[in-house]
């Protein structure tokens, strides 16, 4: 029996490369699972009793779509206090059920049937698809070792046409967890001014920072990494995609915010209402908590990330098989595989047979991610340090001798620990 026919724009949009991979892991309980982005920590205490006691004292009815008076009013001190931002809590905050649906209301209320989005490549496996979901063209710009997988701007602007409309910003990045320093993100902001274009700044991998391009405002309770938004010039031009999944251990509250220009606060407001009247209640509760409470877990958690990144560095130094760009920021390892002569798809699933370690092609993060392949370290250490033992035998033992750690097509790719 045939169904009535279905939307080509529908069937038009690509699937989650990540989702495929989760498929194939499903049937290898035993494996140890590198792809996950995800906190292995969960909630405070203190922000689940948030959440409890706000049931307990009925506020779980519709709130005004922009969000309650007292989650906006956290968002803006919080954004003051951590990445020296102001925003008007009445006009230019929104509370959204998280970053996926707060880029795609961005995206709704910007782009144009045929505009142009410029997406640095490789990216976040939506960033297309919710281009496409909207009428847009995606535009890559790659992403190169040689400039430690950081934004460009020369290279953006190369990539402007007269339908270019925005250009989506991450950093800390997912998947290379690079991180675009405060002057590369200035010199953007005037490609930005000069093309009058938008920027639409992805930024919830924010306090995860380990390096050199950490930036704390005046009274924040930890270094960040830089926002666009905070050049001059940029607060009119520019939407914060923000999301408390990452920095408070709430993936599943599905809670997040918008930052931006009234004028199109109130564009993304209006869709919101028509998609879901408001935004969860009790998850909203729980975010005025994890915003204004305690940011030791924050600062614990970063620590915690920060040390098994070190596990992923000594894990893979020195290792001929592979190459690694340092990561910066986030949790993730962008690795170059392609010393061992698979795609990185191959890769991929021959890891998981052999030695029960998954990890991400690079692929599903576009096409310049052919060659690498990501893998998460947010999770447990053990299990990290063990996958990462694996990862490096099977890469070893199928690595070709003439492409080894001093050949010049990997030269530039060295080590950076």
């Amino acid at each position: 029996m045939s169904i009535p026919m279905i939307a080509q724009g529908a069937l038009g949009v690509p699937r989650s490369g990540i989702r495929d991979v989760f498929d194939r892991v499903e049937r290898v309980p035993d494996a140890i699972s590198l792809c996950v982005g995800e906190p292995s920590s969960t909630a405070a205490p203190h922000i689940v009793e948030a959440a409890c006691r706000s049931i307990r004292e009925g506020h779980t009815k519709y709130t005004n779509v922009l969000g309650i008076d007292a989650f906006r009013e956290a968002v803006a001190d919080y954004s003051r206090r951590v990445k020296g931002l102001s925003y008007d809590p009445h006009t230019e905050i929104q509370a959204v059920d998280g970053a996926t649906i707060g880029l795609f209301l961005a995206l709704k209320a910007i782009v144009n049937p045929g505009d142009e989005v410029i997406i640095p490549s490789p990216f976040f496996t939506s960033y297309d698809a919710e281009v496409l979901m909207c009428g847009g063209k995606p535009v890559t710009v790659a992403l190169t070792p040689d400039h430690q997988m950081r934004l460009d701007a020369d290279n953006i602007e190369a990539a402007i046409t007269p339908r270019t409309r925005a250009v989506i910003i991450n950093s800390p990045g997912n998947p290379t967890g690079a991180v675009t320093p405060a002057d590369e993100l200035a010199r953007i902001a005037e490609v930005c001014k000069r093309h009058d274009i938008w920027a639409i700044s992805d930024e919830v991998y924010h306090p995860f920072v380990f390096g050199d391009g950490r930036r704390a405002a005046a009274d924040s309770p930890f270094p960040a990494a830089p926002s666009i938004a905070a050049v001059p010039g940029m607060h009119e031009r520019t939407v914060v995609v923000e999301s408390l999944s990452k920095t408070f251990a709430m993936t599943g509250w599905r809670i997040g915010y918008l930052l931006g220009p009234d004028e199109l606060i109130e564009q993304t407001a209006k869709l919101a209402e028509l998609m879901h009247s408001s935004v969860n209640s009790t998850a909203q509760y729980a975010g005025v908590a994890a915003l204004t409470g305690p940011m030791d877990p924050v600062v614990a958690m970063r620590e915690e990330y920060r040390a098994k990144r070190q596990i992923v560095l000594d894990g893979l130094a020195d290792c001929t098989a592979v190459r690694l760009i340092e990561p910066q920021g986030a949790f993730y390892a962008f690795v170059d595989i392609r010393a061992t002569r698979m795609d990185a798809d191959e890769f991929s699933r021959r890891l998981l047979e052999a030695e029960r370690v998954a990890v991400v092609p690079g692929e599903a993060f576009g096409k310049e991610g052919a060659g690498f392949v990501r893998l998460s370290y947010a999770g447990d250490a053990s299990e990290l340090r063990e996958g990462v033992r694996r990862l490096r035998r099977f890469a070893q033992s199928h690595a070709d001798p003439l492409l080894g750690r001093h050949t010049p097509e990997f030269h530039h790719l060295a080590i950076m620990a």
